[in-house]
């Protein structure tokens, strides 16, 4: 069984990775939005009709993501790192 002082260094170690995964998927999406933008102005047939059914939904998806859930679940785990870490080290 892991100790308190083992699970609070994990759930660090899990939240830079959380932090680093997120600002991945951040420029990852800038990136594929400004490739959308300069493709689908060039792009004006059925097929272009298709790739936006498929891609505004994944384009919605990932901006609700980034607005909602991202930075809720960094608060949860700065919230939970920070109890633990007053309970552990008394600060």
């Amino acid at each position: 069984m892991s100790s308190l002082d083992e699970v609070y260094e994990q759930m660090r170690l899990f939240q830079r990775a959380l932090v680093e995964f997120n600002e991945e998927i951040h420029a990852s999406t800038a990136a594929l939005e400004q490739s959308h933008q300069e493709t689908i102005a060039l792009w004006r047939d059925e097929a272009a009709q298709r790739y936006l059914q498929t891609y505004e939904p994944l384009a919605k998806s990932l901006d609700d993501y980034l607005r909602g859930s991202a930075p809720r679940f960094e608060r949860f785990l700065e919230n939970k790192l920070g109890h633990l870490g007053r309970y552990l080290h008394g600060t």
